[in-house]
């Protein structure tokens, strides 16, 4: 296979993979998660339980950055008159592939960008991650060059695309009134002000470049471009670069990381596999989403939904280990994501 790169469109990537990672670790410093400045699934899962349908109470709170993100990327898009209205592309496969990704993230805490944002701030346990993500996008590829497919959207009304929208107005709405229904956590969470700047920085950034946390692996095997890989590479070193700078990069295993190699491997396998059926990882879909995709909206209520599954259920890590019904699920999940996959080749 011979390897190739647009240098024009690497170097686009390279300054989003830079502008993603830089901000996620100043928004540790401020106060949001350890190694998890940005990341989108930990995000829904935050926003689920602020509706109350999970009950770990310190995972429970209306993200900023996730709201801004998608209104500077939709705003973005509709001025580079890239805003599109679509969906139906098995919509309800995608929800249960959103759903089971959440369950590899939770097993292991960490998306595609919070692994290379774990890995950033020096927790080696995320190596066994992006192995199991190398290898879970690699088993995905190997599937799409099968002839696997979701099938092609179509154009839908444009209310369709802008349920998301919608909802983040709604969402940063009741942040600000904090209406007594709504569980907001006192804890683990940057000031409104550098929240909503550096997401809509994020936002603009990641709509601009096509970020992708999975697609530069996917592209490498499949086609030996490693264009969008330097995406991913650039918000790892801006990340560690940023860390180091403001002494929190702290190298050995961090409070959410493990020794548990193997089921950190399998977590993030899941999760590869799913990011490849579904065209990107959390934040791609994300983008996606505030473009007018609203298979790529059922896909982020997959997530949340999988998120409070995985907490209510004890499928998470948490306490410092993965329990036995986090092991099954994950079993569980590997075979459905193979099913999925055999099921939906072209013939």
């Amino acid at each position: 296979m011979r390897f190739s790169i647009n240098t024009k469109d690497a170097i686009w990537a390279a300054g989003a993979g830079s502008i993603a990672g830089t901000g996620s670790a100043l928004l540790t410093k401020l106060g949001n998660p350890v190694d998890g400045g940005v990341s989108v699934a930990c995000f829904c899962r935050d926003i689920a339980g602020s509706f109350g349908l999970h009950q770990t109470i310190e995972f429970s709170y209306l993200r900023p950055e996730l709201s801004v993100i998608v209104l500077s990327a939709g705003i973005t898009a509709a001025v580079k008159k890239q805003y599109l209205p679509t969906g139906g592309s098995s919509s309800l496969v995608r929800f249960l592939i959103g759903s089971i990704l959440a369950f590899g993230v939770f097993a292991f805490i960490g998306c595609p960008m919070r692994t290379g944002l774990r890995l950033a701030g020096g927790d080696p346990s995320a190596l066994a991650g992006l192995a199991g993500l190398v290898t879970g996008i690699g088993i995905g590829t190997v599937f799409l060059m099968k002839g696997f497919t979701l099938g092609t959207a179509s154009r839908t009304t444009a209310t369709g695309g802008m349920i998301i929208h919608i909802l983040s107005v709604l969402l940063l709405l009741l942040l600000f009134i904090k209406p007594p229904f709504i569980i907001l956590s006192n804890q683990r969470h940057a000031p409104l002000v550098a929240s909503l700047a550096i997401g809509a920085i994020i936002g603009i950034a990641g709509q601009r470049n096509k970020l992708c946390f999975t697609g530069g692996f996917r592209d490498l095997f499949l086609i030996g471009d490693v264009t969008m890989l330097t995406g991913f590479v650039f918000l790892l070193l801006a990340a560690l670069i940023t860390n180091i700078t403001l002494g929190q990069a702290h190298f050995g295993v961090h409070i959410i990381g493990s020794s548990d190699f193997l089921w950190s491997f399998l977590a993030v396998c899941v999760v590869g596999i799913a990011s490849t059926f579904l065209g990107g990882c959390p934040f791609r879909q994300l983008i996606l989403a505030s473009q007018g995709n609203s298979d790529s909206t059922i896909t982020l209520l997959g997530i949340a939904t999988g998120a409070a599954v995985a907490y209510n259920l004890d499928f998470a890590f948490t306490a410092g280990s993965l329990d036995f019904n986090g092991k099954i699920i994950i079993g569980i999940s590997i075979v459905a994501l193979l099913l999925i996959g055999f099921f939906n080749r072209e013939k």
